[in-house]
This record gives C-alpha cells, sequence and structure tokens, in this order.
C-alpha cells in the first residue's frame, strides 16, 4: 500500500510540476487562444446524434462532474481513475443534446 501511495505522489507530482512549468514560461501559448478561435475548426464539430454544429468543450476540462468522478477513481483506488481518464480523454461533450463522444471535426473548406 505505501509502494502504492508512493507512485501516486511521485506521478501527480511529476505531472502538477510540469503543468506548473508549462503554464509560467513567457513563449506558452494560451489554450484559450486556440480554442476561442473559430478558423481553425479545433473545437467547431457537429453532433451524431441531434446533428447540432458549433463550438463544443471538452468533457473533462470543461465540465466539474467529470472532474470530481476523476478525483473519487483517483481515490478509491488509482486504477478506477487511470481507466476513467483513458476512456473520456479527449471527448466532446454536446451543448444541445449532451451526448458524450459523439461527434465528429468539421473541416473548413478552402
Amino acid at each position: 500500500m505505501e509502494i502504492v501511495l508512493m507512485l501516486f505522489v511521485l506521478v501527480g507530482g511529476t505531472i502538477a510540476f510540469s503543468a506548473w512549468k508549462k503554464k509560467s514560461s513567457s513563449e506558452h501559448v494560451q489554450a484559450d487562444d486556440i480554442h476561442t478561435d473559430t478558423d481553425n475548426g479545433h473545437s467547431v464539430r457537429s453532433c451524431l446524434a441531434c446533428g447540432h454544429e458549433g463550438e463544443m468543450k471538452t468533457w473533462l476540462s470543461g465540465y466539474t462532474a467529470p472532474k470530481l468522478i476523476a478525483v473519487a477513481g483517483f481515490l478509491l483506488g488509482y486504477i478506477p481513475g487511470l481507466i476513467f481518464l483513458a476512456v473520456y480523454w479527449g471527448k466532446y461533450k454536446c451543448p444541445n443534446c449532451g451526448a458524450v463522444g459523439k461527434n465528429r471535426q468539421i473541416t473548413a473548406v478552402s
């Protein structure tokens, strides 16, 4: 059990430190600038369930409930948290119908 806790602290500490360093670096591009720019099409998506077309936020970074679920998964044994993150990482949520991961990126016509 002590080894698992040590591993959790080492991995979590490494991730937290690298995120802190990336945020404090001067040449870091803000993620908000990338996601609010509609010309690059990164967040402009089309929902396959309801047909909604528009900007969508990722489920894990844009909403509170999945963050709480991930933290609870890590507290309950680390493996459930990793499984949850692996399944839902990078999935977008439709603001119209609430479907998670049932959408595709709209490609810009040049």
